[in-house]
């Protein structure tokens, strides 16, 4: 039964450690942070950030996203991620751990819905190496540990069928990963690169499911024309296909300061390739105390079926 369980799950790789899976920031700016990456979750964004993020940073996210409506009948395409994120970043090294769990409804072999989820949990190093004035590259070495777990869900609502597999177990794997990123900051103009999954870390087992994780490059420009305020751009500079599901993201976003104690951006993403998956975003940021930032985003896709928000506590010197 295991087998045909998991032979019918169809998870993507939205689960591991892509882009758009941690960053209160960078998630309310539609994802436009490869160039800005200036606090803790650089580590996560592009490694090479930590250099502009001062001399300590720490964030501490968490995210909730689910595609399609809790009390409908369980059906193929629903989709919960759950994830968190930790970061501590100082020069020249930063520290962070994150989780991910997504669970997704599918149709098994045999016509039923089946809930599949996967789990992954990371730990990653970050280091800083100067190249000259303003020209920084970086890396995040990765442990991480993937688990996948099905359940059927026949006749239960999409919320309930969501929850089917929480308190499941099953087998896992673990592997080593690194990003890298490279930083060209010109003070009103910064320019960011970052090479993710350089690994291609692939989980699952052969006989029943196998997901690989594929490299991905992307591209950011952020301007900086005023104090307070940051406009910035994201383009993956290659079609990644995540199980068949191609994309290739653009994302535009800003950021003002309003004030000593308020900041506000917002943000569209789209896919250039592919479904569109056009998404749009906001969020804001609260100062409790000097140096300390309450975080938060809201985004939604264009059908409304996809709603996703997220809270960080972050702080920097």
């Amino acid at each position: 039964m295991a087998l045909i369980l998991l032979g019918g799950l169809s998870t993507t790789a939205e689960a591991q450690p892509t882009f758009e899976s941690a960053g209160e920031r960078a998630l309310g700016m539609g994802g436009a942070f490869v160039a800005v990456a200036d606090d803790a979750t650089a580590a996560h964004w592009n490694p090479s950030g930590l250099a502009t993020a001062g001399p300590a940073g720490m964030t501490i996210g968490w995210l909730r996203k689910q595609l399609g409506h809790s009390d409908d009948l369980a059906q193929p395409g629903a989709r919960r991620i759950r994830g968190s994120f930790t970061s501590l970043g100082t020069l020249p090294l930063g520290v962070s751990y994150g989780t991910v769990r997504l669970t997704e409804l599918n149709e098994g072999p045999d016509g039923t819905i089946v809930t599949g989820t996967l789990r992954t949990n990371q730990f990653g190093v970050t280091l800083l190496q100067s190249v000259t004035a303003g020209l920084v590259v970086g890396t995040t070495l990765r442990y991480v540990h993937g688990e996948v777990v099905a359940a059927l869900s026949e006749g239960a609502s999409v919320d309930d069928a969501l929850s089917l597999t929480d308190g499941l177990d099953g087998d896992g794997s673990g592997t080593f990963d690194f990003d890298v990123g490279v930083m060209a900051d010109m003070r009103r103009l910064r320019v960011g690169v970052t090479l993710k999954n350089l690994q291609s870390p692939t989980f699952g087992d052969v006989a029943v499911r196998q997901i690989t994780i594929p490299r991905q490059t992307r591209l950011g420009v952020a301007l900086l024309p005023t104090d307070g305020l940051t406009l910035a751009v994201d383009l993956d500079l290659e079609t990644v296909d995540l199980l068949d599901d191609p994309h290739r993201m653009i994302a535009i976003g800003g950021e003002v300061q309003l004030g000593q104690h308020l900041l506000a951006r917002s943000g569209v993403r789209w896919s250039v390739e592919g479904a569109s998956r056009f998404v749009a975003a906001a969020g804001m940021s609260v100062a409790i105390r000097r140096g300390l930032w309450l975080d938060g985003h809201y985004t939604q896709d264009r059908d409304g079926e996809g709603r996703e928000f997220g809270v960080a506590m972050r702080a920097g010197l």
